[in-house]
């Protein structure tokens, strides 16, 4: 049997081990305030659900026997309205004058005598009682007589024209037993109002010649509001007095809304409200409030009783918020008493161990800022304090101190390893630069007896003076870049002016700080390996541009190139591939600088392709 992994994680999670092991991780005060919550509050809050649940469940209770007891008066009420008007409905079909006048009506063409008579008969019978708008008869010959306080008309009537099927209608009632309820619908509008009608309908049986059978039928329109105030009136009553929103409404059999608060709803189908899956009536009540504006924002909670006799549905809704509001102000008093206990014992047991937590907290902070480098750091003890906690601190101010006095002294020497390695590389630099150069003015000399070697001289001088004199210093990017158009000048003049040099440099960053003749390598690099055997046509371009806080210098040649394995070696700073004597570890010098002087801060990219050029980009930051 395979255990689901939601399972599983309920399982570990009420694993007494897990458990164990979460308590351990916790901080000294935490343990505090978890044991004491443990061991006190949490019982007193146990007790207190159990409390409120009970309560709740009794109160519940309550409101639903009320509320049985409520839809039970309510139907008393419906059914002693509902027999008040079948009382007329009776004295009409066992009224010896009224069956004789509709039998005349039957046998004779012309009866405009017998429909006046009968007219103000019922004229007398629907002003006799309150809330009936009209009463019909259905003649078996076809012919109706009617009196409609709505129309005021002996032709048009108030609800037999709107969609009424008057054979349909007649057939049904005759073949009926007893009386049948018809359920409202809309009639006709006086005014601004509208008017919801429901009917009580009777065959008419002359009762001294029964076995012609039916002689018509009597139907008599009652005004919706009759029932809706007869089904309302205790809600009403509660509602002043109580504030309970509560309102029954009446539903027949047939799912055909009869009574309802808002007539506009008065006529519909209730499965209009159901969604698909739903086969409970009290989900569509539901569905049909929430279309309802005055009650669509209510959490409502719907009772239904059936009618013996009508066999309509009396549903009670009531707003649950209003309903169980003591219960929700005893669960608001329930919470905010346990959440008062639940601070105040956190506050007692906070206050109890906060001197001693507050000393391991003390600790704590300061080994968390030593993990950080700060090495200062030390725990300020109070006079007096002689516990363990406090002998822990003072143990670990001596430990800094005695980690800081290593450190010092290991700065100290790395420092000095330092200027001893940065030293050693820069005496590196190819002396030979000096002889070849002397060399070529020699010569010069000797076959043009020209002026410029007078020129070259000067420059060789301020070359080798600005070379020797603290080569490890650090000059304004102004000064190396005369210096180093010096030391091109010499370059050019050596090599017969087969190359020219672009220089491109941002104003920005000339009186930025740099190392003295870090990129000069390159330079030589290209002039004796790029334009190596080259008459003419070399360039060699120098780029220094400002980015912010750092200083991007690119050199450019279109000289032979670099092979990729060299280059890759260089890129990755590996030994591999680079040349152990003359430029190439000038070269790797100027990388190995830039580690000691920038760190992480400092790097370079070489991109070149054969017989094409090479691309050199440093990026320092500024100084």
């Amino acid at each position: 049997m395979q255990i689901s992994e939601a399972k599983k994680g309920l399982l570990n999670y009420i694993n007494p081990n897990w458990a164990f092991k979460s308590f351990r991780k916790m901080n000294f005060k935490a343990k505090l305030i978890f044991s004491f919550i443990f061991v006190s509050i949490i019982p007193i809050l146990l007790v207190q659900s159990i409390s409120y649940y009970n309560i709740t469940a009794a109160m519940k209770e309550n409101v639903d026997e009320l509320t049985k007891l409520n839809l039970a008066q309510t139907d008393k009420n419906l059914n002693t309205t509902l027999n008040s008007y079948m009382d007329i409905l009776y004295q009409i079909y066992t009224d010896d004058d009224i069956i004789e006048l509709i039998n005349k009506i039957n046998q004779e063409s012309e009866n405009a005598l017998e429909t006046s008579l009968l007219r103000d008969k019922l004229s007398q019978l629907t002003n006799s009682k309150m809330g009936i708008r009209s009463i019909a008869l259905l003649c078996s010959s076809g012919k109706t007589v009617f009196y409609d306080t709505l129309t005021a008309s002996s032709i048009e009537s108030s609800w037999m024209t709107k969609n009424f099927n008057q054979t349909e209608f007649y057939s049904n009632i005759t073949q009926s037993k007893g009386t049948v309820l018809v359920p409202s619908s809309y009639a006709s509008r006086l005014g601004e109002k509208k008017y919801y009608l429901f009917h009580i309908a009777n065959k008419m049986v002359d009762f001294n010649d029964i076995k012609k059978g039916p002689i018509g039928v009597i139907v008599i329109s009652i005004d919706e509001d009759i029932i809706y105030k007869a089904c309302n009136e205790a809600e009403n009553i509660n509602e002043n007095s109580k504030g309970i929103k509560s309102v029954n409404f009446i539903v027949d059999k047939s799912g055909n809304i009869v009574s309802f608060p808002d007539k506009e709803y008065v006529g519909r189908k209730l499965s209009d409200y159901g969604v698909a899956g739903q086969t409970k009536n009290r989900e569509k009540y539901n569905n049909l409030f929430k279309s309802v504006q005055a009650f669509y924002e209510s959490t409502l909670v719907t009772n239904e009783l059936i009618d013996d006799d009508t066999g309509w549905i009396i549903v009670n809704a009531v707003d649950q918020t209003v309903l169980f509001n003591k219960v929700y102000v005893v669960q608001r008093l329930t919470i905010l008493f346990g959440v008062l206990v639940l601070l105040f014992s956190i506050a007692v047991i906070v206050y109890v161990t906060k001197n001693f937590s507050g000393s391991i907290n003390k600790i704590l902070s300061a080994m968390k800022t030593a993990q950080k480098g700060e090495l200062s750091v030390q725990v300020k003890l109070e006079e007096g304090d002689d516990d363990e906690i406090s002998v822990i601190a003072s143990r670990f101010n001596k430990m800094i101190y005695k980690i800081n006095q290593l450190m010092e002294e290991v700065k100290d020497a790395t420092f000095k390893q330092k200027e001893a390695e940065i030293r050693a590389l820069e005496a590196q630099i190819n002396p030979h630069f000096l002889y070849n150069t002397l060399d070529a003015i020699n010569w010069m000399a000797i076959e043009k007896e020209e002026h410029e070697i007078s020129n070259m001289l000067k420059s060789l001088a301020q070359i080798l003076r600005y070379s020797i004199n603290k080569s490890n210093s650090i000059v304004s990017l102004r000064e190396e870049m005369e210096w180093l158009k010096k030391y091109i000048y010499l370059q050019q003049i050596r090599f017969n002016h087969s190359f020219v040099c672009r220089m491109n440099i941002d104003d920005g960053v000339l009186d930025c700080n740099i190392h003295k003749l870090l990129f000069q390598p390159f330079i030589e690099n290209v002039i004796i390996h790029a334009f190596e055997g080259l008459k003419s046509g070399g360039v060699l371009t120098i780029s220094i541009k400002d980015l912010g806080n750092t200083i991007c210098i690119i050199i450019e040649d279109n000289g032979k190139g670099i092979n990729k394995d060299t280059v890759e070696a260089l890129n990755s700073a590996e030994d591999k591939g680079i040349e152990s004597s003359g430029s190439g570890l000038g070269v790797k010098n100027v990388f190995n600088r830039m580690k000691m002087y920038y760190g992480e801060n400092g790097s370079w990219n070489i991109e070149s392709t054969p017989d094409a050029g090479t691309t050199i980009c440093l990026k320092i930051p500024k100084l």
